[in-house]
């Protein structure tokens, strides 16, 4: 039996609502009347540690943007509680609050399995003490390159997903259908004030594009990361927006009434868009330097809380979201890459932009840098552009 927290934030944005998410909004209605057979409740008692119990915290959009929620969840938790004779708790928090909140619970755990620590954080949750080192044997079937990128946290943390980030823009205004920009370009008066980003400080997305332009400029431009910010803030604070989580901007970016036409989100939105049949007028591209596409890579990861009196199902439940029963709902669940190369991509990521050409930036940037300066620069972008 799953008992769930509520895992999606409804954000008034004043647009009318596509197909898919008035099935979502029916299904999150269902899930909190269905107390038979399989049940999923809302009401999560967190701190449970029996020998039969583990408590799961992740992200509050989760699955979020499949075509059923509660089938991806029943099809996610409720096969492995059904293998193996176990309850789970389903504990959800931002993406932005799941590493604060492990902290805050380091002296009085209450939870057994984290979902959702990317490369960013998750080498602070490593660092910190916060996990179990744990290495499963389905690393093998592991895309070899994400492991490498989160360096020693590689034992303690096991992707599970990933994806380039990406610049969405409309494909009829302004910039055409073919839209190949440098950061330098990003910031001209007419892509900047067009451009909707995500605060660093409260939202993952947001973050992560700042780790983006970080490895842009110092790695390969040998600028100082600021020049950016300091050209594009005063024309994005005038003409667009900055805002506080990425599901709030990508639902102002696809509002009718948005007159933006630049998202910072991931390269697999067009994916998303052909597989729900709302055409092509989006479309997803990286950063080019001197003819090369640079992008940046969010590796998403699980691990055991350090403190888990449940060590034996926790080792069980990682392997088994590396499996195919798990990594199968990845891409129209969380439109994201799934870490098992195994599995096969359905037909609509035929439309997202080829990432094997693309050279990740993050190997500049490595995860160990990115623990010594994240809070100095998180500090510093809130001081000049908060």
């Amino acid at each position: 039996m799953i008992r769930v927290n509520p895992a999606v934030e409804n954000e008034k944005t004043g647009r009318k609502l596509k197909p898919f998410e008035k099935k979502l909004i029916a299904a999150i209605i269902a899930i909190a009347i269905i107390v038979a057979g399989f049940g999923i409740y809302y009401e999560g008692k967190v701190g449970d540690h029996s020998q039969n119990s583990i408590v799961i915290y992740t992200y509050d959009s989760f699955m979020a943007y499949g075509p059923n929620y509660t089938k991806a969840y029943n099809t996610i938790f409720g096969t492995f509680e059904r293998e193996y004779g176990v309850t789970i708790t389903v504990k959800n928090v931002s993406s932005a609050q799941l590493i604060t909140t492990l902290e805050s619970q380091k002296s009085n755990h209450q939870s057994d399995i984290v979902i959702g620590l990317t490369e960013a954080n998750g080498i602070q949750a490593y660092k910190d003490g916060l996990l179990v080192k744990y290495s499963p044997p389905g690393d093998n079937s592991i895309n070899s390159s994400l492991l490498a990128e989160m360096g020693s946290a590689s034992s303690y943390l096991t992707p599970y997903e990933y994806s380039y980030l990406g610049i969405d823009y409309n494909v009829t205004n302004p910039s055409g259908p073919e839209f190949n920009p440098t950061f330098q370009d990003l910031s001209s008066s007419q892509n900047a004030s067009n451009l909707i980003i995500e605060n660093p400080t409260t939202d993952a997305t947001g973050q992560e594009f700042l780790l983006w332009e970080i490895a842009y400029y110092q790695y390969l431009l040998h600028e100082n990361w600021t020049v950016w910010w300091n050209t594009s803030m005063p024309i994005i604070n005038t003409h667009s927006d900055i805002l506080p989580s990425w599901g709030t901007a990508f639902n102002q970016f696809e509002s009718s009434k948005s007159n933006q036409s630049l998202l910072v989100s991931y390269l697999s939105d067009p994916a998303y868009n052909n597989y729900f049949g709302y055409g092509n007028y989006t479309n997803s591209t990286v950063t080019a330097y001197n003819g090369i596409e640079y992008g940046w890579r969010t590796i998403y990861n699980l691990g055991i809380v350090n403190g888990s009196g449940n060590l034996n199902i926790d080792e069980k439940f990682v392997n088994y979201f590396l499996g195919k029963t798990v990594q199968d709902e990845i891409p129209t669940n969380e439109w994201m890459y799934p870490a098992n190369s195994t599995i096969s991509l359905p037909p609509s990521y035929s439309v997202a932009m080829n990432q094997s050409v693309i050279v990740p930036l993050n190997d500049y940037l490595n995860a160990s840098t990115i623990y010594t300066n994240l809070q100095n620069w998180l500090l510093q972008w809130e001081t000049y552009y908060g």
